[in-house]
């Protein structure tokens, strides 16, 4: 009997080592399942901060020899539902790395003229894991014709932008209609009572005419329609029904045209767009007269004061099209007078750009359009703003001439190895010498495609 204890007992012994075993292994096979989840999350992730989320070239295959490459996304594979797997089970381990999905606008032509076509790309490690989806656009080999030269606008906006309220003196006190009716600063004004508003004078002549009427007023705020219920007060001092609105629908001012499309006389300039001063916000454009200016002043730029270009406006030498947060653009009547610099460049896309000397072209006095050394110091290669890179001012001439980069100066095309790589957009405040800079595929991405050539 103490013999079948002992066996017995051994017997458990071991089943009890059986389980404790099976147990060690499966643990082990889930935390090494979780490990390479996680690893895998972590390599791809890794992978993916490195991929751009944005790509420029003249050829597809050129960024497709290394270790990514690039596929249209016509279906889904296994690789994208293994990936889809990795990202859910990871999700709270590698803070789902996978989910980053761009939309992809290419070409497969690059002598079509177009900048974008409907093409989603896929980056792929060693061509058969994807990582993620990237904006690619495929450039023609284009030449244009680098700027310099200053050009000034007179600008109408699309609407009438609201830049601010007032209190009204009535006989019972002050008040403020607009700020009741819930208009806002930035708010544009589209159209007053159903009917469409382009100037100041036009809404003060509803407002003036509405005997103190509730009015209907359809504005564009954030990029939707609102219509707000407004009732005019009487003045006491102008004796007139007032808003309490204050209006912009206007504007003028200098900048540089980064380049000229030789084929057609389309241009672009600024490398940012026109922003209303009081806001800050872009301005709608109806329509805009491009100028010849001559430079007669420039007031030096020095810290914690940005200096300024001013001109004369002269004779119309062109119409604007398109004001875009990465440049204006239009067509000039006549081509520019030729000059030393006039000769057409090839555009430099963001992958040929790199730290180092580099030139700009600008016009900073009477004596016409000259080159300036600078250096590129830094790059921010996935910006598709108007700051995509920094440059500091080395040319003497230039800093003794205006301190460094200046208001008037934005547009100024940048020239790095005889390629124009981009235009000036802004200046440090803290320090005049340095400022910003904007891809010139981030300006050509904005121009419109009626002044695009075929």
């Amino acid at each position: 009997m103490l013999k079948f204890l002992k066996i017995k007992n051994k017997s458990k012994q071991k089943l009890d080592d059986s389980h404790k075993l099976s147990s060690l292994i499966m643990k082990s096979s889930m935390i090494f399942t979780l490990f390479a989840l996680i690893s895998t999350a972590v390599f791809l992730g890794a992978v993916d901060f490195i991929i751009p989320q944005s790509l420029s070239t003249f050829n597809i295959e050129k960024i497709n020899s290394g270790i990514i490459t690039y596929a249209k996304a016509d279906d889904e594979s296994l690789f994208d539902n293994i990936r889809n797997l990795f990202a859910d089970t990871a999700k709270s381990n590698a803070s789902n790395v996978f989910n980053n999905s761009y939309r992809a606008l290419s070409s497969n032509n690059a002598d079509d003229g177009d900048y974008k076509s409907d093409f989603e790309y896929v980056a792929k490690l060693f061509g058969i894991f994807p990582v993620k989806k990237v904006d690619i656009t495929v450039f023609p080999e284009i030449h244009l014709i680098p700027g310099g030269s200053p050009f000034g606008v007179r600008f109408y906006t699309e609407g009438v932008i609201v830049v601010g309220t007032s209190e009204i003196e009535t006989e019972k006190g002050t008040v403020n209609p607009a700020k009741n009716a819930g208009i806002k600063t930035s708010d544009i004004i589209v159209a007053v009572n159903g009917a469409p508003i382009n100037t100041i004078d036009d809404v003060a002549r509803l407002i003036e005419s509405s005997k103190g009427e509730p009015m209907a007023i359809s504005v564009l705020r954030d990029g939707k329609s609102h219509t707000l219920n407004l009732k005019p007060a009487m003045s006491n001092t102008e004796k007139k029904y007032k808003s309490g609105i204050w209006l912009r629908d206007s504007a003028a001012g200098i900048g540089t045209i980064t380049f000229i499309n030789p084929e057609n006389n389309s241009f672009g300039g600024l490398g940012h767009g026109i922003c209303d001063i009081d806001t800050g916000n872009l301005m709608p454009l109806r329509r805009g007269t491009v100028v010849n200016t001559d430079i007669d002043t420039v007031i030096k730029g020095k810290s914690e004061s940005p200096g300024e270009l001013k001109g004369k406006f002269k004779e119309n030498s062109g119409t604007l099209f398109a004001n875009t947060a990465n440049g204006v653009f239009g067509i000039l009547t006549d081509t520019p007078a030729s000059h030393e610099t006039s000769a057409p460049l090839p555009i430099g896309l963001r992958p040929d750009i790199k730290e180092g000397k580099a030139l700009i072209f600008s016009t900073v006095d009477d004596e016409g359009i000259k080159k300036f050394d600078v250096e590129i110091i830094k790059i921010y290669k996935n910006s598709n703003d108007s700051k995509n890179f920094l440059i500091k001012i080395t040319d003497p001439e230039l800093i003794e001439i205006t301190g460094g980069i200046v208001q008037g100066m934005s547009g100024s095309p940048v020239i790095q190895d005889n390629k124009i790589v981009g235009a000036v957009t802004h200046v440090l405040i803290s320090d005049p010498t340095k400022g910003y800079g904007i891809f010139i595929d981030n300006m050509l991405n904005s121009m419109p495609e009626v002044l695009k050539t075929e």
